[in-house]
């Protein structure tokens, strides 16, 4: 299912092959709309490298207990890793906190970016 233009609810599938729960695809919908596909028109095609993970999965890779990936029904909020076409991750960094998104994580060869409450770096 197109959540925009560019992606789908099966980007931000576990990998693991669980598919993103329903209750959580607004929150993926608004997370695509206002921080991924800006991106894109910047940087190129986007690549989701992890998106929802389910508490087991989030847990067998080493993911943050309370980690945005795994979309919880009573708090708001999705997470996606990404890597883009072009540009490099500080670059990419630098234009999503122009969006002032709630979580914004620079790792050495993506980025996190999530929808939550809040106000997070790293």
């Amino acid at each position: 299912m197109y959540l925009s233009p560019h992606f789908t609810t099966e980007e931000f599938a576990c990998r693991d092959g669980t598919p993103l729960p329903r209750h959580a695809y607004g929150e993926a919908r608004q997370l695509v709309r206002r921080y991924l596909e800006p991106l894109r028109n910047v940087y190129g095609p986007v690549r989701i490298v992890s998106g929802y993970r389910t508490p087991a999965y989030n847990e067998r890779v080493g993911g943050a207990p309370h980690s945005y990936h795994v979309a919880v029904e009573d708090r708001w909020g999705i997470a996606v890793d990404l890597v883009c076409q072009r540009g490099g991750p500080s670059r990419w960094y630098r234009t999503l906190e122009l969006r002032h998104p709630g979580g914004l994580g620079l790792y050495p060869e993506h980025v996190h970016v999530d929808n939550r409450a809040g106000h997070a770096r790293w």
